[in-house]
């Protein structure tokens, strides 16, 4: 019987590895002759063994056919590596954000499923050296496959929602398009590697992927669409008049007044800016009826008109905030106000009138920055006291030479996906003075305040956002306001 070789090396298999036996047991495969003598080293035979004996070395091919190119078979796997590493990092921040601090419940659940897609891609990036290798693990091309989809499928989403959004100048965008290329070509080159052939259940790799996409359009559409715009903000919010008191000497009139501004649903709501106004309207009566210029400068500039009522210019009787900007109005809180104004009667004052301004986000779909109740600057020098006009509003806030005090900060959607999808803006609010003009419709050397707020696009002020781009954050303005006359104040006074 014809004496078999001690060590027998296969023909190349279509990745380049040739399998080694020794005494008829496979003892590893090899991607070159240096691969070659080490495994045969390791097996106790001697280091110097002649490869060229015929008697102890079988070549089933040629002996100098290595076909692998580590270098290009390494490179591929760093390149897949490094995306897989990049997808990684984002979901690990977006997911450990909003799984802790989404204002959403449903951007904490996208949060959890994201991490659970970044452990899928770590586990994916440990494999891939050894699909890429010597295959020793059984499913690491499965895992590097699914590792790829999912990068695919998240990195898609990100995208997505940035298009959907229409800001294209962050520097994430780049990053999401770069994963796409990747992602294309993670594809290609496991195609190339026939990684499907090899799969022995395709049917459950691909159904558990498109259960993650679903899970993730799931959750993302319950976190960014079902929860904020089924759940209504109820604030009442209004004002009054109550019974007013004469001062002792019959002079001044005590009005006291209330602002009522309460949370009495289940979403709480940030604050960008209140004010209440007070003003008194010098008024006689003309018993003939007014005419059509003075109709239309009344709705002009005290939005009605009355027949026989003629207004003349407003005087500013009290002015204040209901609560400080950037406050939190949680489900339960009462952040009412009751001003008491003091009315002069022998100031010809004929009607008084209370309004009442707020605006604010909700607290479920944007969060105002945490400098924005110290970020309070002034147009005029604070320290001085003449108080010297330093700086004007933009031209949409104020006329140049009004006075004016303003908070501003960034504002943050309500999660952090959002947040890198979509390019910075800037809430703010502005409490006006403004200096007299002629055909103002308050007196000479008087005010008239009110207050403007907007989000503006990257801390740019000057600029505002149109509505539909401000709505994501569901801020919303209201305003309200009572009058009554200095005879029903009166009367009521003696009540």
């Amino acid at each position: 019987m014809k004496k078999q070789p001690l060590v027998v090396v296969q023909a190349p298999d279509d990745r380049g590895l040739r399998t080694v036996s020794i005494q008829g047991e496979t003892d590893g495969r090899a991607w070159s002759l240096k691969e070659l003598r080490r495994i045969l080293r390791h097996a106790g035979l001697p280091p110097d063994i002649n490869l060229d004996n015929p008697g102890r070395v079988h070549w089933v091919a040629d002996q100098t056919c290595w076909p692998d190119h580590p270098w290009k078979r390494r490179a591929a796997a760093v390149v897949m590596a490094l995306g897989l590493l990049t997808s990684v990092a984002v979901l690990l921040y977006v997911g450990i954000k909003d799984a802790f601090n989404a204002l959403a419940y449903g951007g904490r659940v996208m949060g959890v499923i994201l991490l659970a897609a970044a452990l899928v891609e770590i586990v994916a990036a440990l494999v891939l050296w050894d699909y890429w290798g010597k295959r020793v693990l059984r499913y690491s091309g499965e895992a590097t496959l699914v590792g790829v989809g999912s990068v695919m499928g998240t990195n898609l989403m990100f995208l997505v929602i940035q298009i959907e959004g229409g800001d294209y100048n962050t520097s994430y965008f780049w990053l999401w398009i770069g994963l796409a290329l990747w992602s294309v070509w993670a594809f290609w080159a496991l195609t190339r590697q026939k990684v499907w052939q090899k799969i022995p259940h395709p049917r459950t790799v691909a159904l558990g992927a498109a259960v993650s996409g679903i899970v993730g359009a799931a959750g993302l559409a319950y976190s960014q669409m079902f929860v904020p715009y089924s759940t209504p903000v109820k604030v009442p919010f209004g004002v009054s008049i109550g019974n007013p008191t004469m001062s002792a000497d019959g002079a001044v009139l005590h009005v006291p007044t209330h602002v009522e501004f309460r949370n009495t649903g289940s979403v709480p709501i940030d604050v960008v800016g209140t004010m209440w106004r007070v003003k008194g309207y010098p008024t006689k009566l003309n018993t003939e009826g007014n005419s059509m210029r003075e109709w239309k400068n009344d709705l002009w500039y005290n939005s009605k008109t009355l027949r026989h009522v003629t207004y003349s210019p407003s005087r500013m009787l009290g002015t204040g905030e209901i609560v400080d900007p950037g406050a939190r109005l949680d489900p339960g809180d009462d952040f009412s106000k009751d001003p008491i104004i003091d009315v002069p009667l022998k100031s010809g004052i004929g009607r008084v009138e209370v309004y009442a301004i707020i605006s604010y986000v909700r607290a479920d779909r944007g969060k105002l920055g945490n400098s924005y109740p110290v970020s309070h600057k002034a147009s005029w020098d604070t320290g001085s006291k003449d108080g010297k006009h330093t700086g004007d509003a933009p031209e949409w806030v104020a006329a140049p030479g009004d006075e004016f005090y303003r908070y501003y900060s960034r504002i943050y959607r309500s999660s952090e996906m959002l947040n890198l999808t979509h390019a910075e803006d800037y809430a703010s609010a502005w409490w006006v003075l403004p200096q007299w003009r002629e055909g103002n419709g308050f007196a000479k050397g008087d005010t008239d305040p009110y207050m403007e707020v907007s989000i503006s696009p990257h801390e740019n002020l000057a600029q505002t956002l149109s509505d539909a781009e401000q709505a994501p954050y569901g801020m919303k303005t209201v305003d309200t306001f009572t009058e009554r006359t200095i005879a029903q104040l009166l009367q009521a006074s003696k009540k």
